[in-house]
């Protein structure tokens, strides 16, 4: 009898553990923005191309409110210029990698530029669907930045 209930406590703690397990691993997956991650792909996609091309329009067009009010022509300007000097032409992207920060969603995407690779950072609100900050870091970004 008492062997039992040793084999049925065990039972009960596994089913137990495997549930806290389960649920621990769900509770860990970031939340993502609104937007599929092939409409994200586009997304930034389109902002970097229209950044290499000078196309303030069309880079800005997915942004939030407030991200075009902090980032202007005048920024968009200096931002093109330090990347065209320290990092060269955009080439390509691979796919985001999401994570996450209080309410939003963070994708990082390893880019290939004609000097070297460059990490793009977008974020977007979780359930959101507009670009709320963007940034870039390279050895080469990091250097002019400092000169």
């Amino acid at each position: 009898m008492r062997l039992q209930i040793k084999k049925k406590l065990k039972v009960i703690f596994l089913l137990l553990l495997a549930g806290l397990l389960a649920s621990s691993c769900s509770a860990l997956q970031p939340k993502p923005a609104a937007l599929s991650d092939e409409q994200v792909g586009e997304v930034v996609e389109n902002l970097l191309l229209a950044l290499d091309q000078g196309d303030y329009a069309a880079f800005s067009r997915d942004f939030s409110a407030e991200m075009k009010a902090a980032f202007t022509q005048a920024e968009f300007d200096k931002i093109r210029q330090m990347l065209q000097e320290a990092s060269g032409s955009y080439i390509s992207k691979s796919t985001a990698k999401l994570s996450n920060s209080e309410d939003y969603a963070i994708y990082r995407l390893d880019c290939v530029y004609k000097q070297e690779n460059v990490i793009v950072t977008v974020s977007f609100k979780v359930a959101g669907d507009k670009v709320e900050g963007l940034f870039f870091d390279s050895p080469n970004l990091r250097a002019a930045n400092q000169s």
